[in-house]
């Protein structure tokens, strides 16, 4: 009898050590599901599908239901972000997202938006934003032969005097622009060049930027201008004073205008610093993600 207690005790001793054994080697082999090291990551055990790291390019950068989306996504357009996507395998999802936001998938003048506040310094006016034909700013006053808005033309003056200040001649050579009078030069161009190459150079009445009293054209208003000492020494410090060169050829693709190194608009000096600071090459993007967004 004490034998029989003493071989059932040694059999459950030798039972329990095996299990034991088994449950070690399930913890500390790899990819096995009870991997403590490996736990909770890609690869893991559980079934989980290996995750690969995520390019945000190609028709796949689509909104991941799980991910966070950036502060400037709407819902609203998911459909299109998907669309423009699939048309854009190079960019990454956030770009495409704010350039939907400005409607760069659809065609220009087209698709187009009211300008809500034609008053905000940081109002955005471009193919796909018009203002109304009625509009004109209330406080503009003179600069040289031309008007800008007061707190533009402040800002202006005091870009010519630091200019000055370093042997340089800055001027204001066109300012604001009423509605009739940009139909008037739109109408010439289109005449003369085709309404195709004059979109390149030249908005349509409603779309100009000149319009809103905050648009500067500086000087020669020519190419060459951008190689002057006055046209480099403009594109490196007018964002101390609120400025940026709206139209540039790194922005060609946003803007849809061609290199325009003498077009000086004003969104204050926030923004400008701002624009510097994060490299953000248009105007378009920055509304998206800091004025429109509402951050």
């Amino acid at each position: 009898m004490q034998r029989e207690k003493r071989k059932f005790r040694n059999t459950l001793i030798a039972l329990v050590a095996l299990v034991a054994a088994v449950c070690i080697l399930w913890l500390v082999v790899p990819g096995g599901e009870g991997n403590a090291k490996d736990a909770g990551a890609p690869g893991g055990g559980g079934g989980d599908m290996v995750q690969t790291e995520d390019t945000g390019t190609g028709p796949e950068a689509e909104a991941d239901p799980g991910e966070e989306m950036p502060w400037f996504y709407d819902a609203a357009l998911s459909d299109r972000y998907e669309a423009f996507a699939a048309e854009s395998p190079g960019l990454a999802f956030d770009d495409v997202i704010w350039m939907v936001n400005v409607g760069l998938d659809k065609t220009p003048y087209e698709y187009k938006r009211e300008v809500e506040d034609p008053l905000s310094i940081t109002a955005l006016v471009s193919k796909y934003f018009a203002l109304q034909p009625d509009f004109s700013p209330p406080d503009l006053v003179s600069i040289g032969r031309s008007m800008l808005r007061e707190q533009a033309a402040s800002a202006m003056n005091d870009m010519i005097a630091a200019a000055s200040n370093e042997g340089l001649s800055l001027w204001v050579q066109s300012g604001y622009r009423s509605f009739d009078v940009q139909a008037g030069l739109y109408s010439q161009y289109a005449s003369r060049d085709g309404s195709d190459m004059a979109d390149t150079y030249s908005a349509r009445p409603g779309h100009s930027e000149h319009q809103l009293g905050l648009a500067a054209d500086l000087n020669t208003i020519t190419d060459a201008f951008g190689e002057t000492p006055e046209g480099i020494w403009a594109a490196e410090n007018c964002w101390k004073y609120g400025f940026i060169v709206r139209y540039t050829i790194d922005n060609t693709d946003i803007t849809l205008y061609k290199p325009e190194p003498w077009h000086m608009r004003y969104v204050g000096r926030d923004a400008a610093g701002a624009m510097r600071d994060r490299s953000i090459l248009s105007f378009e993007e920055y509304w998206v993600k800091y004025v429109n967004s509402g951050f």
